[in-house]
C-alpha cells in the first residue's frame, strides 16, 4: 500500500473533458467510480490510494457521502482535494446514497465501490471490456476475495452470484458457510446477481430501470437491480480477469441479528415485488415453511437473536407487502421460473442434504442453470 498519497488526476480529467476526441471516448470510455461513504474515514484512509495506482486512464473519483460525522469530508479535503465529494443530504442507506450519487455523476460507466476495498491495479480494464463488447451487459463485477485471506473468496460477492427456484440467494465461491479457494476455477460468466462492493454499472441503464430500491436501506439492494436488469433484457456477468479485495462486515457482521434480518427481510421483499402473482401462489407457504426451519435451526444451536430476527423479518415483510405505499413494485415482473441464470432447485437441500458444497457441483447434475 502507498505510503504517500499521489495527487488525483480528477481536476486534470475535468479540465480536458470537454477536449476529449470522440474516438478515445469510445475506445475508453469515463469511468466515475463512486465510493459510498458513511462514517468510514479509516477504511478511505486504507483504501483510497489503492485507486491512484490504477492503470486505466480514463477515471474520475467520487466520494458519496451520507451525512457522516467522523470527520471523513474534513480529511477528504485536506489530504484528497482531488477527489469530488457529492453530499446526500442525510444516512440515505445504500440504495438511496447511490442513487443520489449516480445522478450526479454524468461518466457513461459507473464503478459502485466500498469503501473497505483494495482494487488491483489492471481490475478496471477488464470490466470496461466486458461493457464494451456487448451493449445488452448492464453490470459486471470483479471477482471478490477476501482482504484477510488474499485467495479465498469473499462471503458477499465471490466470483458472482446466483438464485434458486425460490430466491435464496448463493455465490460461485461460496454457499451458506461453506467458502472456497480461488482456483481460478470460475471463469468470467454471466451471473443472476453482481456483488456491489465492486461493479461496473452501465449508467443508461441503471437509469432505464430507475436505479436502486430504496425502501432495502441496506442489503439486497444490489440484487433487486440485477433481476430488474434482466426482466428488463439486460445481461449481469462476473469477470475473472477483475480482482478486487473486501473487508466485509464493516457496518454489521456476518453473525449480527441485524444482517439476518435485512437478509430474510429484503430477500422476501425482493421476491415478492419482481415475480408475477401466479409465482408467489406456491412460493409464499413453502418460504415461510423454509424460513421456519431456519429459524428453528438458530434456536437448536442456541442462536435465540438470529432465530428472532428470522421471525422479526417476517413481520417486517408483512408491514412492507400491506403497509408501504406505491409505487413499491417495478412496472415489469418475471417469474425466476423463467430466467437464467437461475438454479431450478432447490439449494438448500442441495446443500444440506446432498451435500454439494460448491456451485460446480450444481451444475454437473444441472447444467442448464445458464440456459435461458
Amino acid at each position: 500500500m502507498l505510503t504517500t498519497p499521489v495527487p488525483v488526476p480528477n481536476a486534470i480529467f475535468a479540465a480536458l473533458q470537454d477536449l476529449e476526441p470522440a474516438t478515445a471516448a469510445a475506445q475508453q470510455p469515463w469511468v466515475g467510480i463512486g465510493i459510498l461513504n458513511w462514517n468510514g474515514q479509516a477504511y478511505l484512509e486504507q483504501f483510497l490510494p489503492f485507486l491512484y495506482q490504477i492503470t486505466y486512464p480514463h477515471v474520475r473519483i467520487y466520494v458519496i457521502d451520507n451525512a457522516s460525522t467522523d470527520g471523513s469530508v474534513a480529511y477528504l479535503k485536506h489530504h484528497h482535494p482531488g477527489v469530488t465529494v457529492i453530499h446526500t443530504g442525510g444516512n440515505f442507506g445504500v440504495p438511496g446514497g447511490y442513487n443520489r450519487g449516480f445522478s450526479q455523476m454524468k461518466e457513461p460507466y459507473l464503478l459502485m465501490l466500498n469503501s473497505d476495498v483494495e482494487v488491483a491495479p489492471n481490475f478496471l480494464e477488464p470490466l470496461v471490456e466486458l461493457l464494451q463488447s456487448n451493449s445488452k451487459i448492464a453490470m459486471v463485477q470483479s471477482t471478490l476475495l477476501a482482504h484477510g485471506n488474499r485467495q479465498q473468496f469473499e462471503y458477499g460477492g465471490a466470483a458472482g452470484g446466483l438464485l434458486d427456484v425460490l430466491g435464496y440467494a448463493f455465490c460461485r465461491g461460496r454457499m451458506f458457510g461453506h467458502v472456497e479457494q480461488n482456483n481460478n476455477q470460475y471463469p468470467t460468466q454471466s451471473v443472476f446477481w453482481a456483488g456491489g462492493a465492486c461493479a461496473l454499472i452501465r449508467k443508461s441503464a441503471y437509469d432505464a430501470v430507475g436505479g436502486m430500491y430504496e425502501w432495502f436501506f441496506m442489503h439486497f439492494e444490489e440484487i433487486d437491480l440485477c433481476w430488474r436488469f434482466q426482466t428488463a433484457g439486460f445481461s449481469v456477468w462476473c469477470s475473472s480477469q477483475s480482482l478486487a479485495w473486501h473487508v466485509g462486515g464493516g457496518t454489521l457482521s456476518y453473525q449480527s441479528p441485524k444482517k439476518t434480518y435485512y437478509n430474510f427481510k429484503n430477500n422476501l421483499v425482493m421476491v415478492v415485488r419482481n415475480s408475477p402473482t401466479l409465482y408467489l401462489l406456491w412460493w409464499l407457504p413453502a418460504r415461510l415453511f423454509l424460513d421456519g426451519v431456519a429459524a428453528l435451526q438458530f434456536l437448536l444451536t442456541a442462536e435465540r437473536a438470529n432465530a428472532a430476527a428470522v421471525c422479526k423479518a417476517w413481520y417486517g415483510f408483512f408491514a412492507w407487502w400491506f403497509g408501504t405505499p406505491a409505487p413499491k413494485f417495478p412496472v415489469q415482473k418475471k417469474s425466476l421460473i423463467r430466467m437464467a441464470p437461475v438454479y431450478k432447485r432447490l439449494v438448500v437441500f442441495s446443500f444440506f442434504v446432498q451435500k454439494k458444497r460448491t456451485y460446480n457441483q450444481l451444475i454437473k447434475k444441472h447444467p442448464y442453470i445458464h440456459e435461458v
